[in-house]
C-alpha cells in the first residue's frame, strides 16, 4: 500500500514537474515546436519506452492528474461566463460554423475512405473526429469501428491545432480573436480550446462556446450523416 502510493507520487510529481519545465521553456523560447504538451507527451512516451513501463501500471499510477484534469473542464464555464454577451450575439454563427466545420470533416473523411478503399471499420473511426474524446469514443462505438484508432486521431488533431493553429490563422491574416477561437474550438476541441485560452480570453470563450456546440451537433447529426452517405454509395 505504502509502496503504490510512493509511485503514484513519484509519477504525478515527474508528470507536473515535467509541464513546469517545458511550460518555462516556451516562454523563454516561444515557438509552436516548444509546446509544453507536445513535448510532455514525447517525453513520457520516451520513458515508457525506454524504461520498459507497463502503460496501465503508469495510468493507475497518474490517478490524480486525471481526476483533476476531469475536474479542470469546469474552468471552461469562466471565460464562457465572461463573454456571455458576445456569444449570445454570435450564437447563429456559432451554430453555423459549428455544423459546416463537422459535416466538413465527416464528409472528407468518408470521401477519401471510398476513394483509397479502406476497411469499414477504419472508416467507422474517422467519421467523428471534430469532437472530444469521449464523445468520439461513444459514436465511434455505436458505428462499429475501432475507439483506439479514433482517440489517437482525435488527439492527433487536437495537437496539430495547438502546435500550429494559431501560426496558420496569423499566416492567412485572421485577426479577430472570434474567429480564432471559433476555429480552434471546433476543429481541434479540448486541445485547441487550451490553446485559444491561453492565448486570448475572447478567443479562449468563442473556443469553448464552439466545442460545445460541436460536440452536441456530432452527436446528433454525424450517426445520421454517416447513414444517409451509406445509403447513398450503396455501402
Amino acid at each position: 500500500m505504502l509502496s503504490d502510493l510512493l509511485i503514484t507520487m513519484f509519477v504525478c510529481v515527474l508528470i507536473t514537474g515535467l509541464f513546469l519545465v517545458t511550460r518555462k521553456l516556451n516562454s523563454q523560447f516561444p515557438s509552436p515546436l516548444l509546446n509544453p504538451l507536445l513535448l510532455c507527451i514525447v517525453m513520457l512516451s520516451a520513458v515508457l519506452i525506454f524504461a520498459d513501463i507497463n502503460y496501465q501500471d503508469f495510468s493507475k499510477a497518474s490517478y490524480p492528474i486525471h481526476f483533476f484534469l476531469e475536474v479542470a473542464v469546469v474552468a471552461l464555464a469562466y471565460p464562457l461566463y465572461k463573454q456571455m454577451h458576445e456569444i449570445k450575439r454570435s450564437l447563429g454563427l456559432l451554430l453555423l460554423s459549428g455544423f459546416i466545420g463537422v459535416t466538413s470533416a465527416s464528409l472528407i473523411a468518408f470521401i477519401l475512405c471510398k476513394l483509397f478503399a479502406v476497411p469499414d471499420e477504419l472508416l467507422n473511426s474517422l467519421m467523428a473526429l471534430s469532437v472530444t474524446t469521449p464523445i468520439t469514443l461513444i459514436i465511434t462505438d455505436g458505428l462499429n469501428g475501432i475507439p483506439a484508432i479514433a482517440a489517437f486521431m482525435v488527439i492527433l488533431i487536437g495537437m496539430f491545432g495547438a502546435v500550429f493553429g494559431l501560426s496558420l490563422l496569423h499566416l492567412f491574416k485572421v485577426k479577430d480573436q472570434r474567429v480564432k477561437g471559433l476555429t480552434l474550438g471546433v476543429v481541434c476541441h479540448g486541445i485547441g480550446t487550451a490553446a485559444a485560452i491561453e492565448h486570448h480570453p475572447q478567443a479562449g470563450a468563442f473556443a469553448s462556446a464552439a466545442m460545445i456546440i460541436s460536440a452536441l451537433i456530432t452527436a446528433i447529426w454525424v450517426p445520421t450523416l454517416y447513414a444517409i452517405l451509406t445509403q447513398l454509395t450503396g455501402g
